[in-house]
């Protein structure tokens, strides 16, 4: 190693400053070895690095490795799930894959905010989530009918800025912690709150509202129907306003593209009282149908007569389906399309989305 105030010249005479490592004007640069230390440590790492690939893989090594690693791991999950179920996130804020900040606040979707803390956007129906989400993308107006306290309308605002978005909330605790949601988030210009039930009658109505074992959140089973386990158990009954939306769409016109409905066993009634709107805009549906001993018969004639297809929402991909009970539990979420595809099961729903954009294109040519 040269010392610092060694003179080095090259074969021309010309100086290089070591102390400065480079040459000033006129100078050449003398290249510098790399010390062998670090060639040797360099070498040993990736040495070391590869029998340790190998030695993981040896029928033995391995076999002794996983044996005690197993315990370990079951040990380590259970506590996990534990401390899930049992360590709640009162108000939340989760980074969104485009940058935004999506927020829930106090005392307003516990059990929302919880599954998003521990498990990012994904944590709550992952399915239907990233269904709406493909949607969020494409469409201009999103209408969110039981909206609780806003999760789908807050993602839908956030990940498309220029998305229109109603949110129907008839529970007025609800109500009150989907506000506070939208003003956290600072998209009072972007969502329409509605403190409304919608149905197939314009007027007053009986909500059935259970009783919350949760903590602070509200119970969020409530219903209107009348032939529910939540009437039959003698839940609370809170007067609510309702409406049909065909109704409520001619004092707020707009065309509406996509529509989520989950109303606990209502959404017959729903999608009657917005035959008009459905007929005229055709708009994707994204509705939760539970497994009732009335088999939904009345929600499946009143889709047909629609004509449209449904979908059952999976985590393996969209099952066409003719009827929406044929022993199922979960999931409970289906994919209403006003078009169809030959193919049973779909991965993705491009396909869907194209035809009915040519279906669009065709109806303005023949206008």
């Amino acid at each position: 190693m040269l010392h610092p105030h060694t003179r080095v010249f090259d074969e021309s005479g010309e100086r290089y400053n070591s102390r400065n490592k480079t040459a000033g004007p006129g100078f050449k640069n003398v290249p510098r070895e790399q010390p062998d230390a670090q060639v040797w440590s360099g070498k040993m790492v990736h040495d070391l690095t590869t029998l340790m690939k190998r030695a993981r893989d040896n029928y033995h090594l391995s076999l002794l490795l996983a044996s005690a690693a197993k315990p370990l791991h079951f040990i380590s999950a259970r506590v996990a799930l534990c401390l899930e179920q049992k360590v709640r996130r009162n108000g939340t804020t989760i980074l969104l894959p485009n940058g935004s900040k999506m927020s829930i606040a106090r005392d307003s979707g516990v059990g929302i905010a919880s599954a998003l803390f521990w498990h990012g956007l994904d944590g709550y129906e992952p399915e239907t989530s990233r269904t709406l989400r493909f949607f969020f993308e494409r469409v201009a107006t999103f209408v969110d009918v039981g909206a609780n306290c806003g999760l789908y309308s807050l993602l839908g605002a956030l990940w498309n800025p220029s998305l229109e978005v109603v949110a129907f909330e008839p529970v007025p605790a609800i109500f009150e912690g989907l506000k506070r949601n939208v003003l956290l988030n600072k998209l009072v210009g972007r969502i329409r709150c509605e403190n409304i039930a919608l149905s197939n009658e314009t007027g007053k109505a009986a909500f059935f509202l259970p009783k919350s074992d949760s903590g602070r959140d509200v119970e969020s089973t409530g219903t209107l129907a009348r032939e529910s386990w939540q009437a039959r158990k003698g839940s609370a009954r809170i007067e609510v306003e309702t409406a049909r939306f065909d109704e409520y769409a001619a004092r707020h016109p707009m065309h509406v593209d996509l529509i989520k409905i989950d109303v606990e066993d209502f959404e017959a009634d729903v999608l009657e009282g917005m035959k008009g709107v459905i007929a005229r805009d055709r708009p994707f549906i994204v509705c939760e149908v539970l497994p009732r001993l009335h088999g939904n018969q009345r929600t499946r004639k009143i889709v047909e007569s629609l004509n449209y297809q449904p979908y059952w929402i999976t985590s393996s991909g969209y099952v066409k389906v003719p009827r929406f009970d044929f022993g199922r539990d979960e999931p409970t979420d289906f994919l209403l399309s006003p078009v169809g595809t030959s193919d049973v099961v779909l991965d993705k729903l491009d396909g869907l989305w194209e035809s009915k954009e040519r279906s669009c294109q065709q109806d303005r040519i023949a206008l």
